[in-house]
């Protein structure tokens, strides 16, 4: 591969699977040539990673933030210049920007699913599986040289860019455990504060065996199953006959640490709901009048913006970069660059504006 300009790249994870994730295939094309390499063989992958911090070879990947992420954290791969042809359809304002949408108009090919939540860390791998995996890189570098010439036509190249090299620094996080999760599953909310308590409880409990089995945490209870288990409240084993049917074997297996569970969550006090803004949770103070009134003319800008470019308002800032700007009590093109998420294109395209628009708001 060494000698190729260019590499499309793709990898496959394990993450449906397992609590730790691991890069279970790597995918490769170049505009002649495929690979399907094995990072579980056990063979050193590092000349693969110095291909990847190459900057004379151009990698081309697709929703690239994950896979960087992953190769980063688990392999210490480091990349340069790379090229996310997802990323590169947002600066089109392209308004489907999947894979699967991409190949099927420009290239009139269908993506297939067949495999898509296949366990790609257990072999040997069938040949649908890597049939499906090779696919996956295919098609990336003719997508890549017909975005980039629409980049180039649309003056927009250099934006891009400077968002794939952001790309470059992605971090992937642990799988850690959020306390709040149980709030996101289908009909907790309509429990009752005791019964919400051990729904927390048995969340908690997920976790601690997901963790321990390396498991994916559906996998050992799906929320629905947990929801159940709360809404029973079960003090005995005989109480868990009939919720069997929902959470499965597992429930056997974990029948004592699941009732030691449910009893933590029924000594606890009842749930009391926090009527308090997000932005306070989250330890930021809300905005003052000022800065809520530059805030909105902000947003205003741009909505317009963005219409303008026909691109969505996060390819302008996002949200987040906004409520940073408004905070700042004396606004320069100077300060801009300060703020994160004002790149350098941004501070370039947009700066002017922005400054316009606090004055303007500053005046009244």
């Amino acid at each position: 591969m060494s000698g190729e300009r260019e590499l499309a790249i793709d990898t496959e994870a394990d993450s449906y699977y397992v609590y730790r994730v691991k890069v279970c295939l790597l995918q490769v094309s170049s505009r002649t040539e495929e690979w399907l390499i094995d990072p579980l063989a056990g063979f050193d992958l590092a000349p693969f990673g110095e291909l990847c911090a190459d900057p004379s070879i151009r990698k081309v990947l697709h929703a690239a933030s994950n896979d960087v992420a992953l190769l980063r954290k688990v392999h210490g791969f480091r990349f340069e210049n790379l090229f996310d042809t997802m990323v590169a359809s947002q600066v089109l304002g392209l308004r489907r920007p999947g894979l699967a949408s991409l190949l099927l108009e420009r290239f009139g090919v269908e993506q297939k699913k067949t495999y898509q939540t296949s366990d790609w860390g257990k072999r040997p791998l069938s040949e649908g599986q890597l049939h499906y995996a090779a696919a996956d890189t295919r098609y990336l570098l003719p997508l890549h040289d017909q975005l980039k010439a629409e980049l180039e036509a649309k003056g927009r190249l250099e934006e891009a860019f400077e968002d794939f090299g952001r790309l470059c620094e992605s971090e992937q996080t642990e799988r850690g455990f959020d306390p709040d999760a149980w709030q996101r599953a289908a009909g907790a909310i309509e429990l009752d504060p005791q019964r919400i308590q051990v729904l927390r409880e048995l969340f908690v409990l997920r976790d601690e065996i997901a963790s321990r089995r390396d498991k994916a945490p559906h996998r050992i209870f799906r929320d629905d199953a947990l929801v159940a288990i709360a809404q029973v409240a079960p003090r005995g084993r005989a109480d868990l006959a009939p919720l069997q049917r929902i959470a499965g074997w597992q429930l056997e297996r974990e029948a004592d640490a699941v009732l030691d569970a449910v009893a933590r969550g029924l000594a606890r006090p009842p749930w009391v709901r926090e009527r308090r803004r997000a932005r306070e949770i989250e330890g930021e103070a809300p905005l003052t009048e000022r800065e809520q009134r530059l805030f909105e003319a902000l947003r205003q800008w741009r909505r317009e913006r963005a219409g303008l470019r026909d691109v969505e308002e996060s390819r302008v800032a996002t949200t987040g970069t906004l409520r940073a700007i408004a905070r700042e009590a004396e606004l320069t093109k100077e300060r801009l660059a300060s703020v994160v998420g004002m790149s350098p294109f941004r501070v370039r395209e947009y700066g002017d504006e922005i400054v316009a628009v606090a004055a303007k708001v500053g005046e009244g």
